[in-house]
């Protein structure tokens, strides 16, 4: 229990706003398998500035959407299409609007708003000679007024280019309807496997599940660094040809694949936590046999220790400004959640019940930690979630099954988490109230644990 716990042809889009502003985007994806997203003008906005859902309440009301079949693009525009409502139907925003009861003519305003649509998105798809060029335009139906409209040419080649544009597009529906940009080219990283585990990756819904590591050993523990592509994990490979086997802490760069040892010293080199701002990293090691929390200036190469315990401290997780962590500890017997300042000082518990709590996971926005809790020896780990001061504790999962290693989405209204309730341990989803839970991953490679979900891309 103790180490389970311890827990994709280079692309250009020039995204040009039509009807909106004058405003360009250019997102060059870095990586086969992680991408970097370098965004040159400001994020997408209604022309009014008004914010039509709100984000800060989990509980709002979901607004009917009209999603009208995409115009032209053969293949490429029906899996633009689809792609657009899988993605948006992930935000649990949304009701839509069934097919059979689209109205006969496309962009009727005045039909749409008899039936209580809200919002209308139409779009067109051109694809010729490995070109493609999508358009979506976004309709506020109540007002009769556009509020987004933009072209997204696609400059290059990609597996699934209707899929990738959508993944754009519904990005910058988000991101005018809340103020903020969504979360559709997000990756989630876990530890999969039986007898040997390496580090996988796939997109924020299940798609291009594929393997990160090769190690033939055991990888574990997979986290991302802020700027999407880099990622920490802990891999019992030998630091050197020859070197003793160990588990050692890894930093890989998924632009080009390429690896380094950050902490190969013998005995355990895990849960590593980058700083959300500086370059630093705070991991467990265990320095003569006692896994505590360690702080390691990646500049510097210096590492300090943050936590002095009776028994283990582990799995840190930076509070998003950086100031505080999160991490499970033993330091008053059994295994609680704990908050401290980076360096340990001010240590305040949060967790009182239960036998073992582990794997905290602090929000985006910095108001909620999630965490798996035993509430007793008889039964399995579910999922809570509990504010920083410790107050207003809540049970998310409640199944006879083990619900493990929860990590919030980039806009905090989703979780991913570990589960056997459907016998191997795989890797679900749900929203941050507990509710439409969904497997991701397949059935097929043994037991997935561990989900670190990246930061927008």
């Amino acid at each position: 229990m103790f180490v389970s716990t311890l827990r994709f042809s280079i692309l250009v889009f020039v995204l040009q706003n039509s009807g909106v502003s004058n405003a360009q985007v250019t997102t060059p994806l870095a990586s086969p398998v992680s991408s970097q997203s370098s965004l040159t003008a400001p994020p997408t906005s209604s022309p009014s500035g008004r914010i039509y859902i709100s984000v800060g309440d989990p509980k709002v009301k979901k607004v009917l959407l009209a999603i009208e079949p995409t115009e032209g693009g053969g293949e490429v525009g029906r899996q633009f299409n689809s792609t657009l409502i899988s993605d948006l139907s992930f935000t649990d925003y949304f009701e839509f609007l069934p097919p059979g009861k689209m109205p006969t003519t496309a962009g009727d305003m005045k039909a749409y708003k008899s039936l209580g649509v809200e919002f209308l998105i139409s779009s067109k798809m051109a694809s010729s000679g490995g070109k493609h060029q999508g358009e979506l335009r976004l309709f506020d139906v109540a007002r009769g007024e556009q509020i987004l409209g933009r072209v997204y040419p696609l400059v290059g080649s990609a597996p699934q280019p209707g899929r990738e544009i959508a993944h754009y597009a519904g990005n910058d529906v988000i991101g005018v309807l809340t103020g903020e940009p969504g979360i559709f080219r997000s990756r989630i990283l876990m530890s999969c496997g039986n007898k040997r585990k390496e580090i996988y990756i796939m997109d924020f819904d299940g798609q291009n599940f594929r393997p990160l590591t090769q190690d033939g050993y055991f990888a574990l523990s997979p986290s991302w660094a802020p700027d999407g592509y880099r990622i920490l994990f802990t891999s019992y490979k030998a630091a050197v040809r020859g070197g003793f086997v160990n588990p050692n802490l890894y930093m890989l760069d998924t632009r080009n694949n390429s690896r380094k040892p950050l902490s190969a010293a013998k005995g355990l080199n895990t849960g590593g936590a980058f700083h959300p701002i500086e370059n630093k990293v705070a991991y467990t090691y265990s320095q003569n046999g006692k896994p505590e929390i360690y702080l390691l200036d990646l500049d510097k190469n210096i590492r300090t220790p943050v936590t002095r315990t009776l028994f283990f401290s582990v799995e840190p997780s930076w509070s998003p400004d950086g100031n505080r962590l999160s991490f499970s500890s033993s330091k008053t017997g059994k295994p609680h959640i704990w908050v401290a300042n980076s360096d340990g000082s001010n240590a305040k518990r949060l967790t009182f019940a239960g036998e073992y709590n582990s794997s905290p996971d602090w929000s985006p926005r910095g108001d909620k930690i999630v965490f798996s809790g035993q509430e007793n020896m008889g039964n399995n780990f579910n999922i809570f979630m509990i504010d920083p001061s410790g107050s207003n504790l809540v049970r998310l999962t409640d199944d006879v099954t083990s619900n493990e290693n929860p990590s919030f989405s980039p806009d905090g209204r989703l979780l991913a988490f570990s589960s056997n309730r459907e016998g191997s341990y795989r890797i679900y989803i749900m929203t941050a109230l507990g509710t439409q839970i969904r497997a991701l991953t397949p059935k097929n490679v043994g037991h997935c644990k561990q989900p670190s979900w990246s930061p927008r891309l």
